[in-house]
C-alpha cells in the first residue's frame, strides 16, 4: 500500500511541475460502484496503470523462446530509467566475493568475470513523437545467458514500457522488436491490443488488468482501489478454491482471511464475494483489507478498501456493496445481504 501513497505524492508534485495528461483528457465514464461521500478520486491521468500484451514463447526443456510484456505507468520515465540503472548495478556485481590470497589478482578476476557475464547499453530515441530510451542488457553465461530489452517512451506525462527477455543464443523475434518500437499511445492513453507472433501465446489467455481508479478518504491510511480485468478467475471459482476462514502465523506476524459469497446489484442478484484480510504485528500495528469482487458483463471488477484495523469507515464498507460490474442496477437499490462485518 505504501506504493500507492508514494504514487499520490509523486502525482501531486508532477501536477505542479508540468501540465498533466489528466487535465486535458476526456473524463472517464462513471465507476461501476458508488464511492463514499467526501472521498476524493484521483485524476485519471494519475491512475492510468495497465498491463497488457503479455506473451510467452514456446518452451524447449527448461528454456523458453522469450517473454514479452507492455505496461502504461503514471510516473515519469525517469523513475523507470532509475530502476533500469539499479538493475544494471545489481547484475554487474559478482554474486560472491572471490577467494584468493592475492587481493589484486582476485579483484582483476572479479572484474573479468563480471565483464564476461554482464553488459548493458542505453541509447536515446524518438518514438511516437516522444522521448524514448532503448536499453539492452546481456547477462549470464552458457545455457543461462539471456538478453533483456526494454523500450521506455515518455508521452503526455505517462510512461509506456515494453520489455522482451529471451535466450542469448537465438535470434530476436522480428515481430516483437517491431511492436516494441511502434506501440504508440491511443487517444485515451491506453496501448492497443496486439496479436502474438507465431510461436508465442498469451501468458494467460485473455489476461489483462487495469487500474480503474483510486479514492482517498479523509482519515490517514484510507484508500479505495478499483481494478478491472479480463481472464481473471471468476469470484465463485476463487471462493471454491479457498477455505471460508484461514488463520496464519509467521513469527510475530499474524493474519486472518475470511471469504463470503454475496449477491450484488440488488434485484439483478449478480454473484460475487467479499473478502476480509487482517494482519497485525506487535506491539499492535494492524492493517485490514476488504475486497468486493464481481463478474461483470464485460470484465471482472475488484474493489479494495485498505484501512488501519482500528479504524473502519462504515461508509466505505457500504460502498463495497454497491459494486455492480457494469450491470445496470434497479432504480431503487436494495442493500445486499450479508453486509461485511466490522474489521
Amino acid at each position: 500500500m505504501r506504493s500507492f501513497f508514494a504514487l499520490a505524492i509523486c502525482a501531486l508534485v508532477l501536477s505542479i511541475a508540468q501540465p498533466s495528461f489528466a487535465q486535458t483528457a476526456t473524463a472517464p465514464s462513471p465507476a461501476p460502484f458508488t464511492a463514499p461521500a467526501n472521498w476524493v478520486q484521483m485524476p485519471r491521468g494519475f491512475t492510468l496503470t495497465e498491463f497488457k500484451n503479455l506473451w510467452q514463447g514456446a518452451k524447449s526443456g527448461k528454456t523458453r523462446a522469450g517473454i514479452f510484456g507492455q505496461a502504461v505507468l503514471p510516473v515519469p520515465a525517469g523513475f523507470v530509467g532509475a530502476g533500469i540503472a539499479q538493475l544494471k548495478s545489481i547484475l554487474s556485481k559478482p554474486s560472491t566475493p572471490p577467494k584468493s590470497k592475492s587481493k589484486s589478482k582476485s579483484k582483476a578476476k572479479a572484474k573479468a568475470s563480471v565483464s564476461n557475464q554482464f553488459s548493458a547499453s542505453t541509447v536515446p530515441a524518438t518514438l511516437c513523437g516522444g522521448k524514448a530510451s532503448i536499453s539492452t542488457i546481456r547477462f549470464g553465461q552458457g545455457t543461462s545467458a539471456a538478453i533483456l530489452e526494454i523500450v521506455v517512451l515518455s508521452k503526455n506525462g505517462l510512461t509506456y514500457a515494453s520489455a522482451y527477455a529471451r535466450p542469448n543464443g537465438g535470434a530476436a523475434n522480428s515481430t516483437i522488436e517491431t511492436t516494441m518500437r511502434t506501440s504508440c499511445p491511443l487517444p485515451n492513453g491506453d496501448l492497443a491490443d496486439a496479436v502474438p507472433p507465431a510461436g508465442f501465446a498469451p501468458v494467460a489467455k485473455g489476461l489483462e488488468a487495469e487500474l480503474a481508479g483510486i479514492w482517498l478518504g479523509n482519515s490517514p491510511w484510507q484508500i479505495i482501489i478499483l481494478l478491472q480485468g479480463h481472464g481473471i478467475p471468476s469470484p465463485n471459482s476463487i471462493a471454491d478454491m479457498v477455505k471460508p476462514t484461514t488463520v496464519m502465523k509467521n513469527g510475530q506476524m499474524q493474519s486472518r482471511v475470511s471469504v463470503k459469497r454475496v449477491k450484488f446489484c440488488g434485484d439483478a442478484a449478480v454473484p460475487g464475494i467479499l473478502v476480509n484480510a487482517q494482519g497485525s504485528v506487535p506491539p499492535g500495528f494492524g492493517i485490514s483489507s476488504d475486497l468486493a469482487a464481481v463478474q461483470g458483463t464485460n470484465a471482472t471488477y475488484l474493489l479494495w478498501y485498505f484501512h488501519p484495523s482500528d479504524y473502519n469507515d462504515q461508509s466505505a464498507q457500504q460502498s463495497l456493496l454497491t459494486l455492480c460490474g457494469g450491470v445496470p442496477p434497479p432504480e431503487s437499490t436494495a442493500t445486499p445481504s450479508p453486509s461485511p462485518g466490522k474489521s
